[in-house]
Formats: structure tokens, sequence, C-alpha cells
């Protein structure tokens, strides 16, 4: 029994070696290099100075993130990469705030209101909207029908209370889709406190709402339910937006060639879109200057990883993950190629490691690169599917490619981003060139292993992956809709 025993170690010896992927001592000592010349002459910080300071804020379609893409382009052609380019999406509506939204509280008492235009909405007609104010107890199917007589009509008032502990994505997506057919006549939606405007959209493929949606201060809307416990209330606001339809928004795209293995591909990727309140410094001015980052650092490296280098800043993810699902579906033929898909997108407090989203082999395959990673502190890695839909890795998930994204803590992030106060004060730069540093070693460790890092998984592996990490039904609702590949 025992020789029969270690005979099939020795047989499966092979098998389980070869789920680590290997590093040779010239991977160590040009990743070496590479971390060095991060930690000490990095550009990261300046190239998101630029983006935050000198473009400012990037929704996509508008006239900075045109002209964040030219820079983009600027930046990589400047660096001697190969192939810089652009690949078009088409946005369904682009869309900018046009003028300020005003608003107050008419009756009990006149009290003006904190007030901002949801990204994405209708403008109010002219002279804005006037009515009564309903607050809904329940955003779903069944609150929604237990109050329709009230809703029709009038202005909703949706608050934390309302959404309830942690809901799906799809479960909002369908009580807001229930809500629109009794016809309110404008939602309004609670916002940050002191009136600080967080900005986000109620739709995810960059289509315009179809009522207008206000984001009211956390106080106006305690305020306005406190009210309601005694007296009818009724408001008045007014705000108009730019809104454009189709149009043409780039991702841009530029490579360094392998010097072994060239038509397999290891990508480095981020948005380069952003929010409006303040200047995407963090959300993801870091992860579009981290791109731009690797791509320095590789190319003056002097030593080209086995396979090619592909740098990649999406458009149109704040809007529903749109710049990288438009690029998945626009090379599904390349995909087998693709050996991972490294995101950096969610800010620049200290790099941990990387999120695996629920992969165990990917953490298999990370066991001789994470030596490579200590000295930095990022060593370590996270099965969490926290944030599994919210980035630009998941379209490539779904169709099997391995990914991995950047995993730090986000307490500071969270606290700033969509946020007017998400500029480039709160940038720390050796922070910055940590995390930079931690993708950049470990993205040129994979590309130059003489092994590919992770199998693709098969449609029904995928599957699995999504009922295991409980996304399943938001998968299939996110999908019926268009959304995703």
């Amino acid at each position: 029994m025992r020789r029969f025993t270690l005979a099939l170690l020795a047989f499966f010896a092979p098998v389980l070696a070869s789920a680590q992927m290997p590093v040779s001592p010239e991977t160590r000592a040009t990743v070496a290099h590479i971390i060095g010349d991060v930690m000490v002459n990095g550009q990261a910080y300046e190239y998101d100075r630029q983006l935050a300071d000198t473009i400012g804020p990037r929704l996509t379609g508008s006239d900075n993130y045109v002209h964040a893409v030219a820079w983009a382009q600027q930046q990589f052609k400047s660096l001697g990469l190969a192939n810089v380019h652009t690949e078009p999406f088409t946005l369904k509506s682009a869309w900018e705030p046009e003028t300020a939204a005003t608003g107050r509280i008419v009756t009990p008492r006149v009290q003006n209101l904190h007030i901002y235009s949801l990204g994405w909405s209708p403008s109010t007609a002219d002279g804005g909207i006037k009515g009564n104010v309903v607050y809904l107890q329940h955003l779903t199917n069944e609150g929604i029908d237990a109050q329709k007589d009230k809703l029709a009509g009038n202005i909703v008032l949706i608050d934390r209370d309302s959404i309830g502990e942690s809901p799906a994505f799809s479960q909002i997506l369908q009580a807001l889709d229930h809500l629109n057919k009794l016809a309110p006549k404008a939602l309004l939606l609670v916002g940050g406190p002191n009136g600080s405007e967080s900005a986000t959209a109620l739709t995810f493929d960059g289509s315009i709402f179809r009522c207008p949606t206000a984001e009211v201060g956390a106080e106006d809307t305690s305020l306005i339910r406190r009210m309601l416990d005694h007296v009818p209330v009724s408001v008045e606001f007014s705000f108009k937006n730019r809104i454009r339809q189709d149009v043409e928004v780039n991702n841009v795209v530029a490579e360094i060639p392998g010097r072994d293995l060239p038509n397999e591909v290891v990508i480095i990727a981020g948005h380069l879109d952003s929010w409006h309140p303040a200047t995407g410094a963090q959300d993801n001015g870091t992860g579009a200057s981290t791109v731009i980052e690797a791509a320095r650092a590789i190319k003056a490296s002097g030593r080209a990883p086995r396979r090619t280098m592909r740098f990649i800043l999406f458009g149109g993810e704040e809007q529903g993950i749109l710049g990288s699902t438009a690029y998945v579906n626009n090379h599904r033929a390349d995909l087998p190629s693709i050996d991972c898909v490294l995101i950096s997108d969610t800010g620049a407090q200290p790099a941990k490691g990387w999120y695996l989203m629920g992969r165990d082999d990917e953490m298999d395959a990370l066991k001789n690169v994470e030596p490579l990673l200590a000295g930095l502190g990022s060593n370590d890695t996270t099965p969490s599917t926290e944030f599994l839909f919210q980035t630009d890795h998941i379209s490539f998930d779904l169709l099997g490619v391995p990914t991995l994204v950047l995993w730090n803590d986000t307490d500071k992030y969270f606290k700033l981003h969509h946020k007017a106060s998400d500029s480039f004060d709160a940038i720390n730069q050796a922070d910055l060139n940590q995390g930079a540093a931690t993708t950049i070693a470990t993205a040129y460790a994979i590309a130059d292993s003489a092994q590919p890092f992770a199998p693709h998984q098969t449609p029904t592996q995928v599957e699995e992956w999504l009922k295991k990490a409980k996304q399943w039904d938001d998968y299939q609702f996110f999908k019926n809709a268009g959304v995703f590949p």
C-alpha cells in the first residue's frame, strides 16, 4: 500500500509543481531592478497630477475625457511603446451637468436643499419640478406595490433604510424599473453628509434614466423624513444637463512586444474616466497612472519579458464597465492568447497584494511571485468576491480569462471616491509608488515566466465559480440586459 501511494505521489508531482508558476533568476533580477526604479524614480505621482490637476474630471465622452485620451497616447509614444492606438466603442448617451441644481422645501416651510443632479438623469422641464414628497419604505417590488397609490405622480424619496442591508444589484435595478412603471414625477436619493455630493447613476449601460433624479444631503433627507411623520411635505428643484446620444468613446492601447512569445499577452489596465465633483485623482487617476508607470518602468528595464505586455486605459467604467466589455467583445478570438489581466482601481492606500475573486488556482500560481513582493509588504492574496462586478476585470473573467485586481485598504478610498474630495491633495506618493511597484512586479513575473499563469476556465467552470460566489442571479440579470458578454 505504501509503495502504491509513493508511486501515485511521484506521478502527480509534476502536476502539483506546475500549479506554481516558476520565476527564473533573470526574472527576479529584473523585477528587483524595476521595483527599485519605481520606488525611487517612479513617475506615477506626476502622471496622476497631470490627469487630476491639468486635465481635470473625465466624464466618459466629455471634452476632458477626449483630452485625456490624447494625453495618454502621447505618454505611451514618448516612452517608445509599440502599437499605440485607440479602439472606439459607442456610448448610448454622454452626460454632463450644464447648470447647477437648485432646490428647496416649499411646505410646511421654506428651506434650501443641498441638491445635485444624479448622473445620467434627464434635465428637469423649464421652470423645474414641484410636487409632494412620498417616502418609499422598501425599494422592492413588494414594497413599491404596497405604496403604489401614493407614488404615482409624486416625488419619491429613497434613502439607505429604503434600500436595506446588502441587496443584490439586480434586485435594486429591478425594483427601480418597477417603480418607473408607476410614473413618479421625480426621485430624490439620499446623498452624503453636510450636502456632499457622491456622484453615481441609476443606469448601467450609459442610457438616460427615465425621470429626473436628484441627490439631496443626508441631513436634508432626515429633515424631510421627520417632517413627513407629522405633515405633508412638498419640494421644488431644477437643473439642466447636457446630453448627447450615441457618442464615440475611445479606449487607449499600447504594447511592449514579447521577446520569445509575442503572441501571448499579459494586460495591465485601469479606467481613464472619472466622475465630475472633483478630479478623479484616486478613482481612477491612481490606476491610470499605474498603467502608464508600468509601461515606463518595464520599457526602461531594457529587458522585454517573454510575453507581450499590453497596456490599456478603458473608458466608461463608471457607467457600467462599458469600455472593457466592448474590448472583450471585440477581441473574443484573441482571448485564448491572454495569459492574465491585472487591474488597478482601488486607490492608493498601501497595497496588500491581490484580489483573486474566488479563484484558488491563482493563489497557487502566485506562490513563487509572492517572495518578490515581500519587501513591499504586498505578498498576500484574498479570495474575497466583494467587488466582483465593480471594475474592469469582470468581462474577462466571465469568458474564462484569469484576472487579478490590486488589493489595498479602501477606507480612505471610499471617503473620497465620486466626491468633491477626490482631488490630488489626497494622494500619498510613497503609497502610490508601492502599489504601482506591486502591479508591475507581478505582471512582469507572469509575463516572463516559462509557463502560463493559470488555466482559462470553461463556461461550466465560470458558472460554478459565479454560483459559489453567490453572484449567479446578478450575472443572469446583467447578461439578459445585454451588459455582460
